[in-house]
């Protein structure tokens, strides 16, 4: 029904050689109408570029018409379709009507951020009335541990450098 949350899942893997960097992610739709064979969202669309680099303000919060039978790029749902609930979404019609017209309001909008203002901030943004996202969290946090690891790795070769330089000097000293 209207003011609906749906999660499609976007399985993506970089593959080189025999080591594989996935970067799946999940996209957030809201639903403002449902019939039998199609469904009407709003949701930040990407353009091609901000797929690739992910800038902020190169997406724009759109509104869709989704017909189950030919269009399997918006919800391919052998990937993964999922209707997303929780206590605090709109029950009553009078709530849901709100929070699609809250959505309507922020279309054409370009302030997309992948961490503060995406697809699951706004629908989260949308029913709850909080911008939240769990997705790009988990993704901050699996950056700092890279970042953290790369810092570490970067010390210990500099360290394993300087040793090796003065293992070089000594040996210039003693002539081998």
């Amino acid at each position: 029904g209207s003011a609906s949350h749906i999660r499609a899942h976007r399985p993506r893997a970089l593959r080189i050689l025999w080591w594989t960097f996935d970067y799946s992610y999940d996209h957030h739709f809201l639903v403002t109408e449902a019939t039998e064979n199609k469904l009407t969202i709003i949701h930040y669309a990407l353009k091609r570029l901000s797929r690739i680099i992910l800038l902020k303000g190169v997406a724009e919060i759109i509104q869709d018409s989704v017909d189950f039978a030919n269009d399997e790029e918006i919800l391919d749902f052998d990937a993964g379709v999922y209707l997303v609930t929780a206590e605090n979404y709109p029950q009553t019609p009078q709530e849901k009507s709100k929070a699609v017209c809250k959505a309507r309001r922020r279309l054409g909008e370009r302030q997309y951020s992948v961490f503060y203002n995406n697809c699951d901030c706004f629908v989260s943004w949308t029913l709850r009335g909080c911008s939240y996202s769990h997705q790009a969290m988990n993704a901050k946090g699996l950056l700092l541990y890279i970042g953290i690891v790369t810092r570490y790795c970067l010390r210990t070769y500099r360290a394993l450098q300087t040793f090796k330089d003065c293992i070089n000097k000594l040996r210039c000293l003693f002539g081998e």
